[in-house]
């Protein structure tokens, strides 16, 4: 799924117009391209930056990453992917290194608007900043907002810290959505955990265990699985005896043999394991080790 963005420009306090950014809108590749684009291409001119990238761009934009603003802007890597070459030829293609600008539906996005953007570059034009704002869910109720959640200098020659302003490192990645690899390499391979649960700020769940105890023998999760109710609809389950409400995963056992078995009750407060299952949970920063439930 891409990540979703808005470059906007500031119309007042907490206020802004802009267009929609459909692909890599996280700090280190649409925020570092907008700040390369102010003092490369557009040399500084703010003014003339926003009327290409806003004004002139109502449709929004599929990606101004990596691309090539020497060349006139048009939602063409369709044309240049067309003879299904690999990537090391037609990456170096006009019609792919091409800004991509979308060409219908033009419409604005404003703060108001309910959007499924998780990024937006906000930019003033008077103090030469951009405020880089994210979607966060608002403390009470299920709604979200925009939040500020830092300022660039666009006349500083400096770097942006990403990890700081995207996730909050000081702040213990108080705002981090990435993988907890992202920023703990030794983790690669041996965890899957989102950074906020291995962290401990959020609770484990059933789909993020790595294995089972089934009637005392450890198997792998692979991943694959449904629940009861709608698998007995479907022609693999027909006529099999599946208990309500429950989860059904695709194991491997020590063998390398898969099955199906049930994992998991459902009902209104949530998931717990099965009869006879115990869940299996990676290390976390809270619990270095295993953790088992059930």
């Amino acid at each position: 799924m891409s990540t979703r963005g808005v470059i906007a420009r500031a119309t007042g306090e907490a206020k802004f117009k802009g267009v929609y950014h459909h692909a890599d809108s996280y700090g280190v590749g649409l925020g570092d391209t907008l700040i390369a684009l102010y003092r490369g291409h557009f040399k500084r001119d703010l003014d003339h930056m926003l009327r290409v990238l806003v004004d002139e761009s109502l449709c929004g934009w599929s990606s101004i990453v990596q691309k090539d603003f020497k060349l006139k802007p048009g939602y063409t890597w369709q044309k240049a992917i067309a003879d299904s070459a690999k990537y090391e030829v037609y990456s170096k293609r006009a019609d792919y290194r091409r800004p991509q600008r979308f060409q219908d539906n033009p419409f604005e996005i404003s703060e108001n608007d309910d959007t499924d953007c998780e990024f937006a570059y906000v930019f003033d034009v008077e103090s030469k900043t951009i405020h880089v704002l994210d979607r966060a869910k608002q403390p009470q109720g299920t709604g979200y907002y925009w939040r500020d959640i830092g300022r660039i200098d666009l006349d500083s020659e400096g770097q942006p810290d990403w990890d700081e302003i995207q996730c909050g490192k000081s702040e213990n990645w108080s705002r981090c959505s990435h993988m907890a690899w992202k920023h703990f390499p030794q983790l690669q391979g041996k965890c899957d955990l989102g950074m906020q649960k291995f962290l401990g700020h959020e609770p484990l769940e059933m789909r993020d265990a790595i294995g089972f105890i089934v009637n005392g023998k450890r198997v792998k999760s692979t991943g694959c699985g449904g629940d009861s109710d709608y698998l007995r609809r479907t022609s693999r389950y027909i006529g099999k005896p599946l208990a309500p409400h429950t989860w059904i995963a695709t194991v491997a056992y020590a063998n390398g043999k898969r099955a199906d078995v049930p994992v998991a009750l459902r009902g209104p407060d949530g998931e717990k394991p099965y009869p006879g299952v115990k869940w299996i949970f990676p290390p976390t920063l809270v619990n270095p080790n295993e953790t088992v439930v059930g």
